[in-house]
């Protein structure tokens, strides 16, 4: 961590780990209790373990917690290649198996989520229990309008600077998923230090996927926590709650042991807008 990521994750209240090292693409930050469960979390688009700044310190003294970067996220570099989310779930499987983890809880949110549903496909005996948090729900029903909605994401970073991204994604994201405007601004400067590259290249590669067809291959407990928010929700194609948690309900249904749970008055970021709503769902899911 450089001087001036120090300084600034002080200033913005981001817990400091206990020890930071690399797994595979991924980098991995460590807290809390090593005598304990491990939990794994995983950051969606843009973010990095700020993003679960709530539940580090809520959690710390009862689970031993390793949170995940991406590259091109949070100040980290940018790679290249192929094969995106095949690398990252290689990558959380290598921090398993190398770390003698027992009975670990896999748990995403956004395209942290769909990495940890594609986990959970690809090694379905690695971890004891799989939540996502509004992540790996396809963005469509056909290939093509996934594409398509791609496409239209893409447009939004392709091609502008660093110092601009931060703006591009409070503008475009957010606003919209986060409710409150200190937490909004707090995000953006933390969002902002990821990379435009780094945005576009896992909005391709998350995104244009359906992880339905594989769900059966999950048979842990698999939870999908979803929030809702009466303003933002309709605009994203569920009028109600009950709409929403109909539509995850049937997805979910594909695996042996799925379950939703639904945080009501809440946007995309419920760790952020409802941390203590989100970390009792958790607790329940890891409960199952």
């Amino acid at each position: 961590m450089t001087w001036f990521s120090l300084v600034l994750a002080v200033l913005l209240g981001v817990p400091l780990p206990q020890a930071r090292f690399d797994s595979g693409i991924v980098q991995v930050e460590r807290y809390g209790n090593a005598t304990a469960r491990p939990l794994v979390l995983v950051p969606g688009l843009a973010c990095g373990p700020w993003v679960w700044s709530a539940q580090i310190h809520a959690l710390a003294a009862k689970y031993d917690l390793y949170v995940l970067s991406l590259p091109g996220f949070d100040g980290r570099s940018m790679i290249g290649g192929d094969d995106l989310m095949k690398r990252v779930v290689a990558s959380l499987h290598e921090l398993i198996v190398s770390h003698h983890l027992k009975r670990p809880i896999v748990v995403g949110h956004s395209l942290g989520g769909t990495i940890a549903v594609l986990f959970g496909e690809t090694y379905p005996h690695d971890a004891a229990n799989i939540v996502t948090v509004e992540g790996g729900y396809p963005v469509a029903p056909t290939q093509a309008e996934r594409n398509a909605y791609v496409a239209r994401r893409v447009a939004l970073y392709g091609g502008i600077s660093q110092n601009q991204l931060g703006e591009a994604l409070r503008k475009n994201m957010l606003q919209y998923t986060i409710t409150r405007t200190s937490d909004v601004d707090r995000a953006t400067i933390l969002a902002g230090r990821s990379e435009p590259e780094g945005i576009v290249d896992w909005i391709r590669a998350g995104l244009t996927i359906d992880l339905t067809p594989r769900l059966a291959r999950i048979t842990v407990p698999f939870t999908a926590i979803i929030p809702f928010d009466a303003q933002i929700d309709p605009y994203n194609g569920f009028k109600t709650a009950a709409d929403k948690q109909a539509a995850y309900t049937a997805w979910v249904a594909h695996t042996a042991r799925g379950k939703v749970m639904l945080i009501t008055g809440s946007r995309h970021f419920v760790m952020i807008d409802r941390p203590r709503a989100f970390e009792s769902a958790l607790e329940a899911a890891i409960a199952r």
